[in-house]
C-alpha cells in the first residue's frame, strides 16, 4: 500500500448523518456538509460502514445481499431529476408527509418509516423516467450505456431482486429448481417476463452510483480519503451465492473458533469460500469485486482479515468446527495471496481485531498493510503499551462500529484500568484520571491517538464529540443498532456552537499531532 503520511479522519456511518432534505436516514446528499466541516477539522479521511445493497427490511450493513453495487436507500431524493419531475416531495400523500416529518424529526433512523416512503418515491420517480426518459432521451442512453459496461454483477443482481420480491423474499434455494439451478431457458423466460423490473433495480444502481460518483469529486476536491468497509462474506440469500454457489459455499456454516469469550465459538450461519474452487478460475469473483470496490474508494477496510488465510465452518460431520485449510502452512500461503490480490491497484486497511495468528500479522506488515490498534485493547499482562510506540503502518484508533463509545468505556472502566492508562500516556501528565470523562481526559484521549506512531488515525463521531451514543451491541437485536443519528445537520455543522468547537479543538490537536 502506497503510504498516505500522517492523516487522520473520523468514522461515521452514512446512515447516521442528518440533513435538512434527507427522508429520515443519511444519504449521499448529507455528505458535502460533513466533508466542510472535515477540511475546518483538518480531518482527511472519512471511514464509513459498508454501502453495499441489503435485505429488504434489515437496517444492518452487513446484512448484504450483493458484494457489487450501492445501497439504494441511500439515494438523495431532492438530488433526482425524476422525482422533482414526479412532484417531489409535494406529491406526497398526506400520511406520506406525516411519516416523513415524524422521520425527520426522529432521534434514531425510524427503519419502519424510511423503507416504505423512499421505495415508494423511488417506484414514482422510476414511472416518470420510463414515460418520459425511456429509451430514447440522452439521459436514457447514458443508463443504457452504464448498464451495459457493468456486466455480469448487475444483471444477476437485478433479476435476483426482482424474482425475490416476486416471490415475497423467499429464499433463491426455494424458488422452482430452473430458477435454483439457474438453467439457461427458465433464466431467459424470467429476464423477458420481468424486463421491466429487473430495469428499475439496474436504473436504482446507477442513480446510486452516478450520486456517489458526484460525492467522491467532493471529497477529493476537499483533500478527503473515502475509506469503505468491505465485509469479508455476503448473505446466503444473495445474487452472488445465487449465481456462484461452486466458490460460494452453503454445505456448511461460517464462524469463528472458541476463544477466551466464547467457550463454543461463534455460528454466523453465512456461506464460506471456497478459495480451491476460486483459484481454478483464476479468482475471477473475487478480482471483479475488488476492482468494482476499488472504483468506489480510496481506501478499503477488509473485514475479518483472518478470514482470507482461514476459514471456520460448522457442518453435520464437524457440529463443533473445523478449520479450512486444515494445515498453517496453507494458511500463510492463502493469506498472502489474496491480499496480494485484494491491494492490487488500491489501498487496504485489514481488520485484524481478535483472537489472530502471530503470522497474520506479520505478513500483513510484510505487505505493508495496516492493521489496527485499539487503545483500550493495546496492552501486555495488563500493563498499557504507549501509543507513540505503534508501528507506521498500522492504524489507531479510540473504538469501532463495534465498541461503546470511549466516554462510556471509561467511566465503566475500572479504578486500576484508567490508572494504568494514565500512567503510560504521556497525554495524560498532569491530569487526575478521575471516574468522570472530564473534557480534560476527553482532550488527552484524543490527542493520545493523534499522537500515535501509526500513520493511520481514526475516530469514532461520538468519541469526537464525547458522547455515549453507540453504533450497534453485537450480540443484540434491537430497533437501538444500526440507527445512530448525529444530532446536528450536516449543513449546520460549523455554525452549530458544539459542532464548531469540536472542529477547532480537534483541528489544533490534529496540527500538534503533525497530521
Amino acid at each position: 500500500m502506497s503510504s498516505t503520511g500522517r492523516i487522520s479522519g473520523l468514522l461515521l456511518p452514512l446512515f447516521s448523518l442528518r440533513s435538512k432534505t434527507d427522508f429520515g436516514i443519511g444519504d449521499f446528499g448529507g455528505l458535502d456538509g460533513l466533508l466542510r466541516w472535515m477540511e475546518a477539522a483538518r480531518q482527511r479521511m472519512l471511514m464509513l460502514l459498508p454501502l453495499l445493497p441489503t435485505a429488504p427490511g434489515d437496517p444492518s450493513p452487513y446484512a448484504t445481499r450483493s458484494a457489487f453495487g450501492l445501497n439504494a436507500l441511500f439515494i438523495h431524493l431532492e438530488s433526482l431529476p425524476e422525482f422533482h419531475a414526479s412532484g417531489g416531495e409535494a406529491a406526497l400523500s398526506p400520511d406520506e408527509q406525516r411519516m416523513l416529518a415524524e422521520a425527520r424529526a426522529a432521534p434514531r433512523v425510524r427503519y419502519d418509516l424510511v423503507f416504505p416512503l423512499k421505495n415508494a418515491a423511488f417506484r414514482r420517480a422510476f414511472d416518470h423516467f420510463e414515460r418520459t426518459e425511456w429509451p430514447k432521451s440522452p439521459r436514457a442512453q447514458q443508463f443504457a450505456a452504464w448498464r451495459q459496461q457493468q456486466g455480469e454483477w448487475l444483471e444477476s443482481y437485478a433479476l435476483y431482486t426482482a424474482i425475490s420480491n416476486e416471490r415475497n423474499q423467499a429464499p433463491w434455494w426455494e424458488w422452482p429448481e430452473p430458477l435454483k439451478n439457474r438453467e439457461p431457458q427458465a433464466i431467459q423466460a424470467e429476464v423477458q417476463r420481468l424486463e421491466r423490473e429487473v430495469r428499475y433495480h439496474a436504473w436504482l444502481q446507477w442513480v446510486a452510483e452516478t450520486q456517489w460518483n458526484e460525492m467522491r469529486a467532493l471529497a477529493k476536491k476537499r483533500d478527503v480519503l473515502l475509506c469503505g468497509d468491505e465485509p469479508f462474506i455476503i448473505g446466503q440469500d444473495s445474487s452472488d451465492v445465487w449465481a456462484h454457489p461452486d466458490i460460494l459455499r452453503r454445505d456448511a456454516r461460517l464462524g469463528v473458533p472458541p476463544d477466551d469469550f466464547s467457550a463454543t465459538g461463534q455460528d454466523w450461519g453465512l456461506p464460506y469460500f471456497d478459495f480451491a474452487e476460486m483459484e481454478k478460475g483464476d479468482y475471477g469473483w473475487l478480482k471483479s469485486r475488488a476492482a468494482k470496490a476499488a472504483s468506489y474508494y480510496d481506501l478499503r477496510r477488509v473485514d475479518h482479515a483472518v478470514g482470507y488465510f482461514r476459514q471456520w465452518i460448522r457442518d453435520e460431520k464437524t457440529p463443533t468446527g473445523r478449520f479450512v485449510p486444515d494445515n498453517e502452512e496453507q494458511w500463510k500461503l492463502y493469506g498472502e495471496r489474496h491480499f496480494r490480490l485484494l491491494s492490487t491497484g488500491a489501498g487496504i486497511v485489514a481488520e485484524d481485531l481478535g483472537v489472530v495468528p502471530p503470522f497474520v500479522r506479520t505478513i500483513l506488515r510484510d505487505l505493508n498493510l495496516p492493521g489496527y490498534r485499539v487503545l483500550r485493547w493495546e496492552r501486555d499482562d495488563g500493563v498499557y503499551r504507549n501509543p507513540h510506540d505503534f508501528p507506521p503502518v498500522s492504524l489507531a484508533t479510540t473504538g469501532t462500529h463495534d465498541t461503546e463509545p470511549v466516554a462510556d468505556w471509561w467511566e465503566s472502566a475500572s479504578d486500576g484500568e484508567r490508572q494504568a492508562m494514565a500512567r503510560v500516556y504521556p497525554e495524560f501528565q498532569g491530569i487526575a484520571a478521575t471516574r468522570e470523562f472530564t473534557p480534560a481526559i476527553h482532550r488527552a484521549t484524543l490527542a493520545a491517538a493523534l499522537n500515535a506512531g501509526s500513520d493511520l488515525c481514526v475516530l469514532p463521531w461520538q468519541d469526537i464529540l464525547g458522547t455515549k451514543d453507540r453504533i450497534n451491541l453485537p450480540g443484540s437485536v434491537g430497533d437501538s443498532n444500526w440507527a445512530y443519528r448525529i444530532a446536528t445537520n450536516t449543513e449546520d455543522l460549523l455554525t452549530h456552537e458544539e459542532t464548531r468547537g469540536a472542529a477547532d479543538r480537534l483541528g489544533l490537536l490534529t496540527a500538534s499531532a503533525r497530521r
